[in-house]
């Protein structure tokens, strides 16, 4: 069983589908601590005036004894209509580009997900756009699992719990991995060292990279982001940097 694990994000960037897409089962790790001001509620689109943030608006009060999956969106008046104004940004950002009419209604559905979570329009957002990128995992929640422990244990534990083999970790997992641990408990653990790609990309004479996935599928498309997504990135790395191929 090959597995990775990834906090479920808001729009995610081209490196967790491709990361998606090496793996058997994809864990979203939604038991850990919500973050303020990081990309688990926003990420970046390019607007009309060059790169801004798209966002779900959160209630922050308590946010640092809750989890990501409990995190509710903000219900105050002044964000009332966040779903009509979310929507509006996109169209105004991507109204005129060639894929539009295919990516936008996917998104509509997911933003307009009847919920007080937020994690469960990020969790129906990654769903939809791995359907449309033909990548189909099979989809855990660490919520869901009996894990405890934090980083290195965490994973561990839940590599354990999904009886993984082998686990797709990210590049900064070099940093915190027990690499000893894992082995001892036989499973190979290997780094998705993703490398971003130049495509056609409107509004700016300079490649802006790391956007949301969303920008690719504007410009592209789904059958070319695909392909996009995977070009020099196919392989991942063993723990002594040797370049192999999962399938």
């Amino acid at each position: 069983m090959i597995t990775t694990i990834h906090q479920p994000e808001h729009l995610p960037w081209l490196g967790l589908f491709n990361k998606i897409s090496k793996a058997e089962k994809f864990v979203i790790l939604d038991s850990v601590q919500y973050e303020k001001n990081y990309f688990q509620n926003r990420n970046r689109i390019l607007g009309t005036n060059g790169v801004q943030w798209l966002s779900i608006p959160i209630n922050n009060k308590g946010h640092m004894d809750g989890s990501i999956a409990t995190t509710q969106i903000a219900s105050d008046p002044k964000n009332a209509k966040w779903r009509e104004k979310y929507l509006q940004t996109v169209k105004m950002s991507y109204g005129k580009y060639p894929y539009f009419g295919d990516v936008f209604p996917m998104l509509e559905k997911a933003i307009n997900t009847e919920t007080d979570l937020f994690c469960e329009i990020n969790i129906a957002i990654i769903k939809s756009f791995c359907d449309a990128l033909d990548i189909h995992p099979e989809y855990v929640r660490s919520s869901e699992l009996n894990v405890d422990g934090l980083k290195s244990s965490l994973i561990l534990d839940i590599c354990k719990e999904t009886k993984t083999d082998t686990y797709i970790a990210g590049p900064s997992g070099r940093d915190y991995l027990n690499m000893e641990s894992f082995s001892e408990n036989g499973i190979k653990v290997v780094f998705n060292d993703y490398h971003h790609p130049v495509y056609p990309q409107r509004k700016t004479e300079e490649f802006v990279s790391h956007l949301s996935a969303l920008d690719l599928f504007m410009n592209v498309g789904f059958d070319e982001a695909k392909k996009v997504i995977m070009q020099d990135n196919e392989n991942v790395y063993d723990f002594d940097k040797n370049e192999i191929k999962l399938r």
